[in-house]
């Protein structure tokens, strides 16, 4: 294995290490302030991924790179997503009581879930990594809704640190990186009448795990779940948009949103128009600093559809 590679997954694991006692120690409560200061931070001293992401983020909406817009918007990204994946890493860990994780978190647009959910096909929200999205399965889940978590494995977390940290909640929790076992998992639970909550707006690893998209200006192997899922078991798809991160977060149900049904390609390239639009609203929420799209490449004007 590249020493690059083992170096740079043994560094996240220890920050991983570091951040879980420091958690263990400050509370739920103060987890978001933390992972506030934390961004704040690397907001300041990673200056070559900020100038290269305020250059890329500039010229997807149209903008100079040096434009304060786009530097503030970088600026609220890094805090609010580091703030919302210490949360995440506190919620998780240990369980925190209900209420007080419901608290920290609305919900707008149930009616648009509930008519979806007559329909007796369960329902897939589609959420995007802006922000602690996860709170609204906890928040669903505490007011009877049965929630499934479609989630991906992170090395520098420890074994069943999302399975056991959802279960604890009384979610489901579904691996997706268990390949044909975790799509029958997904279609089960539609059946069962279940809301399956899932993301795909960070891409896959390898291109034969996916289907390459352009997303937000880069070519990214795009993960076909969800439009799979959504054409084999003609369950309603609802988008999941953040729309305030303070005083508390704030997400939306949008209207269910109809595939074109034409082929799996059409459907994912579709969706990732979807996942785009719901970024584009508010993206100083998106976590635009991840790793798979940060590092990627941005593509020339000319080329992009």
């Amino acid at each position: 294995m590249d020493l690059g590679l083992q170096f740079g997954r043994a560094r996240r694991r220890l920050t991983y290490l570091i951040y879980r006692t420091l958690l263990r120690s400050v509370g739920f409560k103060r987890a978001r302030t933390l992972g506030g200061w934390s961004g704040e931070l690397q907001f300041r001293l990673f200056w070559r991924q900020r100038h290269r992401l305020q250059r890329d983020v500039a010229l997807i909406l149209g903008r100079r790179s040096d434009d304060p817009y786009v530097v503030e918007l970088l600026h609220e990204a890094y805090r609010v997503n580091n703030g919302a994946a210490l949360e995440i890493m506190a919620m998780f860990d240990r369980r925190q009581d209900e209420h007080d994780l419901a608290a920290c978190c609305e919900l707008d647009g149930l009616e648009h879930l509930r008519e979806a959910m007559g329909a007796g096909r369960g329902a897939i929200l589609l959420a995007t990594h802006s922000g602690n999205a996860l709170l609204t399965t906890i928040r669903l889940a505490q007011a009877g809704w049965r929630i499934s978590v479609v989630y991906r494995d992170a090395r520098m977390m420890s074994e069943g640190f999302f399975q056991d940290g959802l279960e604890q909640y009384g979610i489901q929790a579904i691996l997706a990186n268990g390949g044909i076992r975790a799509y029958g998992q997904m279609l089960t639970a539609l059946k069962q009448g279940r809301i399956v909550f899932v993301m795909m707006d960070q891409g896959v690893k390898q291109a034969e795990d996916g289907l390459m998209q352009r997303f937000l200006g880069k070519d990214l192997p795009m993960p076909a779940g969800p439009a799979q899922l959504a054409r084999a078991s003609r369950a309603p798809l609802l988008p999941l948009v953040t729309t305030a991160v303070s005083p508390v977060w704030r997400f939306e149900v949008r209207p269910q949103v109809a595939l074109t049904g034409d082929t799996l390609e059409s459907d994912v390239a579709f969706l990732v128009g979807v996942t785009e639009q719901q970024i584009l609203a508010y993206p100083k929420f998106w976590s635009w600093h991840h790793r798979r799209w940060g590092k990627s490449r941005l593509m020339p004007v000319s080329t992009r559809s």
